[in-house]
């Protein structure tokens, strides 16, 4: 998987700074454990639909002089293997798990926010659903640990059954999210909108794998 990180609020700002230029050095390889092993090795293209800017933006690739294989800097606004930005990818997962929206529905929401046809939402939706469990139980352990008790119960207080699991990960990222603004200045500006997009940045190096 590709380390992610903050380079700012938007992919205009990512793209006109050539922000991937500023992308400090990985400490260690996340595919072999190696530490100090990681050189530049140019750039790539990816997608970023969706959003304010659109089009295509250059990405960090680092080569490990250890296993020799190559990993990434993906901005917190791009997923792993999906083309539509993090923005518009959260505003169907939410329809879907949080107001709990039918299929009509979901398409009716997003329609004027730029999001794909239907079939593709869904394949958002059913893969988000199918990471949940991993990620949730990883996010609720970390927030239990910090004394965040009662996040396995749903927001009337009920033991949270297995079809409201995605529903809870959305609601504990926006736990994460607060940790997240106390500790990190730069995150000042994130707000409810943003909690999918600070829980992929949290993910970095943990070993999680895709979200959605």
């Amino acid at each position: 998987m590709p380390f992610v990180n903050h380079f700012g609020y938007s992919e205009e700002e990512y793209d006109k700074q050539e922000q991937q230029r500023n992308c400090v050095r990985p400490e260690i390889c996340p595919l072999c454990g190696g530490v100090g092993c990681l050189i530049g090795h140019g750039y790539y293209f990816r997608k970023s639909k969706g959003g304010r800017g659109g089009g295509v933006i250059w990405i960090k690739r680092w080569l490990c002089k250890l296993c020799h294989r190559t990993t990434s800097v993906l901005p917190d606004f791009l997923f792993a293997f999906r083309h539509y930005v993090v923005e518009t990818i959260q505003a169907a997962i939410e329809e879907r798990f949080w107001s709990r929206k039918s299929w009509a529905g979901v398409k009716l929401e997003c329609a004027c926010r730029g999001a794909p046809a239907l079939r593709t939402m869904q394949r958002w939706c059913t893969s988000f659903a199918k990471e949940t469990p991993q990620w949730l139980r990883v996010v609720q352990d970390v927030l239990e640990q910090q004394g965040h008790g009662g996040l396995r119960t749903d927001p009337n207080g009920n033991a949270m059954e297995d079809d409201c699991k995605e529903q809870a990960l959305l609601n504990a990222s926006e736990c994460l999210l607060a940790q997240g603004k106390a500790c990190r200045p730069e995150l000042a500006g994130y707000g409810r909108k943003d909690r999918m997009r600070f829980l992929w940045l949290w993910s970095s190096g943990r070993g999680l794998g895709r979200l959605v």
